[in-house]
């Protein structure tokens, strides 16, 4: 679970990079339509980096703090 966890925030994090960059990039092309999409990922990348946050965090036992 710690590692899907992980990966989940890393496709967040993916998300919300490329859906800035081409985003702001279409926006400023011209292109409204895609840029309205693009920007529209950039919720969802969060989304994905709090559930792999919490996935992560939520993955961890007591025992492993108890040595």
């Amino acid at each position: 679970m710690k590692n899907l966890g992980r990966i989940t925030v890393y496709i967040g994090i993916f998300l919300s990079v490329i859906g800035l960059i081409l985003g702001f990039l279409a926006m400023f092309t011209g292109m409204d339509k895609y840029a309205v999409i693009l920007l529209n990922v950039i919720p969802i990348g969060f989304v994905l980096m709090l559930v792999g946050t919490v996935a992560s965090q939520f993955s961890y036992s007591n025992k492993d703090n108890n040595n």
